[in-house]
């Protein structure tokens, strides 16, 4: 299962989904998460040199099509995936 598709599939259970990739060994981790507050879909960057970023989202399928096109950005930056993603199960977007 591609990661995008493990993200469809699990979005709904799972509160945070946090993604780590590695490149020359440096780690970037990124986190994706629904803030309920908000009602906004989150891609947060947490970058090598300690910088965090956010991308807000308050449409699913932008927040996704984004997603899709991080993955693809990172994978032609070199950045390599380090394994599956951790899920943290504290409230994503009920169905």
């Amino acid at each position: 299962m591609k990661p995008d598709d493990a993200r469809e599939a699990l979005a709904v259970t799972y509160s945070r989904m946090i993604w780590f990739y590695e490149r020359s060994g440096e780690t970037l981790k990124i986190e994706t998460r629904y803030n309920s507050g908000r009602a906004a879909f989150e891609l947060i960057w947490h970058h090598p040199d300690g910088r965090t970023t956010t991308e807000t989202f308050t449409s699913e399928a932008l927040f996704l099509q984004r997603s899709q096109s991080v993955e693809a950005s990172l994978s032609n930056e070199a950045w390599h995936l380090a394994g599956a993603p951790t899920f943290v199960a504290d409230g994503w977007k009920k169905a």
